[in-house]
């Protein structure tokens, strides 16, 4: 049977050299106050340092919320660890002495993320190292912006010249009707601080030509594509050639969505690999077309996931791969471009 130590114990030994006392609750439950003299650390962590902790101390106390999932992982650990009774609330309610911990806020922001697995403290530092660049915000711009911003991207550059108008709020959610008439990178950087004030945005209020496009596209690790036009993808496509720069493409026509990742590497496919020589008549337009304002969303969702994997060296990316996407039929497909031993376009 696991021991409990009651309050009245704790403050005997508090002090003590050889007890500890270790709060596992949540990063966000903790930075509003911790026991006094406890330490910090995730139910992970506990069970990972717990031979370390058998060394350096002779009784273990683990708190939880309330004492429940404390129990259970002192049952798993061994005798050395023992369950606060009661937990944290109980503490509080006895008005025992609280004080607030000096907690990393970004691990508290972010802890979703970390606890994933695959995806850990340093996978979310490769995010906040990273530069994106994003052309367009519009309907795949938009949402991919929220996304990249929430998500700790530490450095997003946003390129368009257009103004907010009434029939892009349907689709483009950054934006509100007190916006219209106003510049959309310009809106787009306030309610971007608004969702993460620690990250850098950088407006570039005009449209991607042959003049800026090196300059927007040599510095950053990654662009994703957010135009409705083949000429500007096109554009993005040659310069990253050049740069060496990976892009995500994204396109939506009608209900369909497509999605790839284009690498740099000498074999990879790029986008004239597979669209030579096709223009805006061609491809489709949602101008011209109409689109459900939740389609693009989509594609935009799927933009951010590819980027966020690509940064962090995530595995099962969309590199030489197609992903179609039907809303009507919710049918998926991953098509892989057949092997080619080099780009004739780099």
């Amino acid at each position: 049977m696991t021991k409990y130590m009651k309050p009245a114990d704790i403050l005997r030994y508090i002090d003590n050299e050889h007890v500890i006392l270790i709060d596992i609750r949540d990063p966000s439950d903790q930075m509003h106050g911790i026991a006094k003299s406890a330490q910090c650390m995730t139910a992970d962590q506990l069970s990972v340092d717990s031979k370390q902790l058998e060394m350096n101390y002779k009784q273990i106390v683990v708190m939880c919320y309330t004492g429940t999932t404390s129990q259970v992982m002192c049952e798993q650990l061994g005798p050395r660890f023992t369950s606060f009774e009661g937990g944290f609330d109980f503490w509080r309610q006895s008005h025992l002495p609280i004080v607030k911990p000096e907690l990393d806020k970004d691990k508290i922001r972010y802890q979703q993320q970390i606890k994933l697995a695959g995806f850990d403290e340093t996978a979310q530092h490769k995010l906040s190292q990273s530069h994106v660049l994003v052309v367009g915000a519009g309907g795949l711009g938009s949402p991919a912006l929220m996304y990249l911003a929430a998500s700790g991207v530490g450095e997003i550059t946003l390129i368009d010249d257009d103004v907010v108008a009434l029939s892009n709020l349907h689709r483009q959610i950054l934006f509100q009707e007190q916006d219209i008439g106003l510049s959309k990178v310009n809106r787009a950087v306030d309610r971007l601080k608004l969702l993460n004030s620690s990250i850098t945005i950088n407006p570039v209020c005009e449209r991607l030509n042959d003049s800026n496009v090196a300059s927007l596209i040599n510095p950053v690790n990654l662009v994703i594509d957010g135009s409705d036009n083949i000429n500007t993808r096109y554009l993005i496509n040659d310069q990253c050639n050049q740069s060496g720069v990976p892009w995500i493409f994204a396109a939506v026509s009608g209900f369909e969505i497509q999605v790839s990742l284009f690498g740099q590497a000498l074999n990879d496919w790029c986008y004239r690999c597979l669209f030579e020589q096709i223009s805006d008549a061609d491809s489709g337009n949602c101008n011209q077309e109409g689109v459900l304002g939740s389609v693009p969303g989509i594609a935009a969702m799927i933009q951010v996931t590819e980027a966020i994997k690509y940064l962090t060296g995530l595995e099962g990316g969309l590199l030489n791969k197609m992903l179609t996407y039907n809303v009507l039929n919710h049918q998926f497909k991953v098509l892989k471009y057949p092997a080619q031993q080099q780009c004739h376009h780099r």
